[in-house]
């Protein structure tokens, strides 16, 4: 039967697609839907083997496009047959294409092919035959095994049966069986999870049958319960969400304890007899756990539980968890353990911005805030808002689409901010939120593709989807279509649910053990129910209002960051972003689409003005990678400030794509960069780009803005300080200039404890010193060195928490410049360095002082190996280290030791040079040896060392770096020190 054109809108997925294949002539035919169930009459216009893509003109001269998966086997080697016929060349870009090349750069004629796999490969990474990656499919759904893919060609190995499942009740699977195909099928062609999720859908639609032909066995029947079909709607209006639902909701009930995300789901049901459940599990609640992780992933929970019963007993555990919180709290949010904050990356963001929800819910419940907290993680979180994704630590925010779902994490932290200020839906969180959750469906391609495995994004882009259900319904519809196949690998037969698709530590449900990540998957069936107050639930009587500022970071030039329009330009149109779809419009297709040579202009354009920031980046890389800098400075000339930003990239250089070489930079980019640095209402975040473009230009351009740039040093974002003290850094040692400049990038590390943002400043001016003046090198040196020694100990936050490392990292950076200058290495070697015994009494008198003399020592060349006494051993003196040492040797020499074969260790070489056999700050890098002391080249400290004798080998006893431990939650008041002392072997 024909179908009118309206009800193929709904029932076939429609997309925009770039035709490689035009076929000319009539051929129009009737098209039958894979099922069977659907047919149309139409011609075929155009099919692109690579993604998919068919498009059909209908008899009224309307076009549909759709992804030749939805067809018959027979429609489909159709479409294979019309490649074997000639077709045209590609074709020319439009007449918009046509403006002049640079000169400089000659159009590429010869068409590449992308890198991109979009042919059937909806995820990446995915199993591959042959593939030297191992891939397991820790369980196919609800029937109970595992199953590997690692043998070639993607053989079906059976890894484990689960006790008590469908497969277990057989009674004829067992671990290392090869599986020839289920139910007819072998994974060939598409991605095999995709195969495998669509058996247990067909199974559990019909009669519950899945039938393994195992190698030398014959076929074996697992039945599995009849669940019935996924309604088009689902997980709303569908019998088959609601049985899921029930079965993990009734497991969870017969927990004592709640898991993590438990008290979460048992909420979204709306369910009464599963509200009682979470009233029981908080009877008698103290706490939520002492790791931030917990906190985060938990408090939630604890709060939405409030905001649904008004049961105050939960109200003093919020407090005392935010509590825990602001003692740990550092540069605007946490690390993911708690306890002593680490330098390096700084805050664990993956663990961070969960908490940073909580903090916001904490508030909507009533409960008071610590204000110095609360202000610094908003302003930390809302910067990253529509620049990309959120970062793994304290940097700037990062390009591409992988992250971890940190960005999703954060798209909830602005929902709570939306219900908290009183400005509400009209609030910028608002629009902070709707943006940053629409990250998730341009990301969905790059599937568990993250730090650690990646499954735990996948709870984010899932929550956050759902979070933009009414306002894109098409973009929704279409991801959870796409993973449907992962909510039935994610299922357990007990009605638990993990996180399928790899084989990592995150596909984890309740009846596994551990922390049950599947639990806040789960809540892909439930979020739409809106039963939570986070996700669409009628306000609660006892939330409270909070005024919030009108934008925690940048100023109204910024907002446009957090629009979903696109910049306005013939290519784009908002309803093409309305009708977006993975297989089309998702970041793999259109990367694919980005990376061919021979791209029309036009395309490059309508990704250059998409909403979507990692979008407008990649179509950037490929204007500069392709040659088409005509393009650019329109880009930098505009009135949207997200256009402005995209030129901006072009000159500064993008993620994994180059910069214009210094010779493709114009002078009016330079000078139109300028003018953005100039303008005190530009955006703040176009404001910190133009600042490093400018940077690249010559000295004698940068020195016109001088004046502007100091300014922006203290402005209130540290990204615009960042680039700031990078550009004055270019021309600290400027004849002119440098008695003003190279002090303020000097002193720029005692301001700013984040190694990441000083750190280039600091290379580029040791570079710059090494051809200075000798008069600005002598001011350089005196500048350095007082800013040396006045650098702190540790970084102390309001808070409480303490920065220990951070000190030691600015002087290691603040001492390679001045590695650069005659005559100081002796100078940061003399310093007055700590030891065990200044640390212990806390007075000057018992610090050490290097003479400046090294003093040789024969005994202590050579190669030094850590003695490992143990898990948990800890020796607080020499001397009961010392009483070791004899029995050890009789263990030793009886060959019953094996600890000295430890790779630990470091190696003394004439000179006083020290190198780490291993890389392991314990074991002291950066660092200078004389007779019978370890001193800190960097770290403040100096170290006895003790050589003993015993069985014929030389032993060292040495302390472990010096720290200041104990410190009280205030800061102010150090505990007693505790020195741990080790054993090393001379080999």
């Amino acid at each position: 039967m024909k179908l009118k054109t309206s009800s193929l809108k709904m029932s076939w997925k429609l997309m925009t697609a770039i035709a490689v294949l035009m076929i000319t002539g009539a051929h129009a035919k009737t098209w039958k839907s894979a099922d069977g169930s659907k047919t149309f009459i139409g011609d075929l216009t155009s099919y692109d083997a690579k993604t998919g893509l068919v498009k059909v003109t209908l008899s009224n001269g309307k076009s549909i496009t759709f992804n030749r998966k939805l067809l018959s086997k027979a429609d489909i080697n159709y479409l294979t047959d019309s490649l074997k016929k000639p077709a045209p060349p590609v074709s020319k870009a439009s007449d918009k294409d046509k403006s002049p090349r640079d000169k400089k750069q000659p159009t590429v004629n010869k068409s590449k092919e992308s890198k991109y796999n979009t042919e059937s490969f909806i995820f990446q990474p995915y199993p591959k035959a042959n593939d030297k990656k191992p891939w397991v499919v820790s369980n196919f759904g609800p029937v109970g095994i595992g199953i590997d893919l690692t043998k070639p060609n993607l053989t079906m190995v059976i890894s484990n049966v689960e006790e008590g499942s469908p497969a277990d009740n057989s009674g004829k699977l067992k671990k290392g069986q090869i599986i020839e195909s289920i139910n007819g099928q072998i994974l060939e062609t598409r991605d095999p999870r995709e195969i495998l999720g669509d058996i247990i859908t067909q199974a559990e639609a019909t009669d519950g049958k899945i039938s393994l032909s195992i190698k030398g066995e014959g076929n074996v029947l697992v039945t599995i319960p009849v669940m019935g079909s996924y309604s088009k709607t689902w997980p709303m209006n569908c019998s088959k969400s609601d049985k899921i639902v029930r079965n993990l909701a009734d497991y969870l009930a017969t927990q004592e304890k709640p898991g993590w995300g438990a008290v979460l789901f048992m909420l979204s049901t709306g369910e009464e007899k599963d509200l009682q459940v979470v009233r029981k599990w908080m009877n008698g609640i103290e706490t939520i756990g002492a790791m931030n992780w917990e906190k985060g992933f938990k408090g939630h929970g604890l709060c939405e539980y409030y905001l649904r019963t008004g049961d105050k007993k939960v109200l003093p555990v919020i407090k005392k968890m935010t509590e825990e919180l602001k003692g740990n709290v550092f540069r605007g949010s946490w690390s993911g353990r708690g306890g002593p904050a680490q330098f390096g990356y700084g805050p664990l963001h993956a663990a961070g911005a969960p908490c940073a929800t909580f903090l916001v819910m904490a508030r909507l419940c009533g409960v008071e805030v610590d204000e110095y907290m609360f202000n610094s993680v908003m302003k930390q979180f809302y910067r990253y808002a529509g620049h990309g994704t959120v970062s793994y630590g304290d940097q700037l925010p990062e390009d591409g689409f992988r992250d971890n779902g940190k960005t999703g994490a954060m798209a909830l932290t602005m929902a709570a901010a939306a219900l908290l200020t009183p400005e509400g839906e009209e609030s910028v969180y608002a629009k902070v939120r709707d943006s940053s959750s629409m990250k998730s469906f341009y990301a969905t391609n790059w599937f568990h593709a993250a730090h650690t495995g990646g499954g735990i994004g996948e709870i984010w882009h899932h929550k956050t989807m759902s979070l933009v259900k009414e306002k894109r319904p098409v973009q929704y519809r279409s991801y959870f279509d796409t993973r449907r196949w992962v909510m039935e690998l994610s299922r357990r037969f007990d009605g638990t649910i993990g996180i399928a698709g790899m084989a990592d530590g995150y596909d984890r449900s309740a009846s596994d053990g551990g922390i049950s990540w599947g639990n806040h998957f789960a809540l892909t069936y439930t979020i739409p129910r809106k039963h939570l107050q986070l996700f669409g639930a009628p306000r609660s009587k006892w939330a409270k209002h909070y005024q919030l500022p009108e934008r925690f970071w940048g100023n109204e030039a910024d907002d446009i960051f957090q629009s979903l329009e696109p910049a306005k330009h013939p290519t784009i149109s908002m309803e093409d972003i309305l009708n977006e779809t993975v297989e089309g419009d998702a970041s793999l297709p259109v990367l694919g689409r980005l990376s061919n040579s021979n791209v029309a202009d036009d395309i490059l354009l309508k990704y250059l003005h998409h909403p979507e920031y990692g979008l407008r980046m990649a179509a950037i890389r490929s204007v500069v990678k392709h040659g088409r800098h005509h393009l650019i400075e329109p880009l930098l000339k505009s009135d949207d400030a997200r256009l402005r930003h995209t030129g901006i990239l072009a000159i500064t250089g993008m993620y994994k794509g180059r910069s214009l070489s210094d010779d493709q930079i114009t002078p009016e980019m330079f000078k139109l960069a300028g003018a953005m640095v100039d303008d005190p209402k530009e955006s703040w975040w176009v404001l910190q780009g133009a600042i490093k473009a400018l940077a690249k230009a010559e000295k004698s351009i940068i020195v016109k803005h001088l004046d502007r740039l100091v300014e922006l040093l203290e402005s209130e974002s540290i990204f615009i300080q960042q680039a700031a003290v990078i550009a004055l850094s270019k021309i600290a040692t400027d004849p002119t200039h440098y008695k003003k400049v190279l002090p303020l990038v000097a002193r720029y590390a005692l301001d700013n404890p984040g190694w990441g943002f000083s750190y280039q400043a600091y290379r580029d001016l040791s570079k710059s010193l090494k051809s200075a003046k000798p008069d600005v090198r002598n001011f350089a040196a005196t500048t350095l060195k007082k800013v040396f020694e006045e650098l702190p100990d540790v970084y102390a936050f309001p808070g409480g928490a303490v920065l220990k490392d951070g000190p030691s990292a600015h002087r290691k950076i603040l001492g390679k410049a001045l590695f650069s200058l005659p005559g100081d290495t002796e100078f940061i070697l003399t310093i007055p360095k700590k030891t065990v015994k200044s640390m212990q009494s806390k007075k000057d008198k018992d610090l050490y002082t290097y003479s400046g003399k090294f003093a040789p020592d024969n005994v202590m060349l050579g190669e030094w190996t850590w003695i490992y006494f143990g898990k948990g051993a800890k020796f607080k003196t020499v001397a009961a280290l010392e009483a070791k040492i004899e029995p050890w040797v009789k263990k030793w020499k009886a060959g019953g030791s094996k600890s000295v074969e430890a790779k630990y260790g470091f190696d003394f070489a004439d000179g006083g040079k020290v190198k780490a056999l291993a890389f392991n700050r314990r074991f002291y890098p950066d660092h200078f040896w004389t007779k019978g002391m370890l001193i800190g080249r960097y770290a403040n400290q100096a170290l006895k060392m003790k050589i003993v004798s015993s069985g014929g080998a030389n032993f060292m006893i040495i302390s472990k770096p010096l720290e200041i431990e104990d410190l009280t939650v205030s800061g102010e008041e150090e505990g007693k020190y505790e020195p741990r002392y080790q054993l090393y072997i001379k080999k």
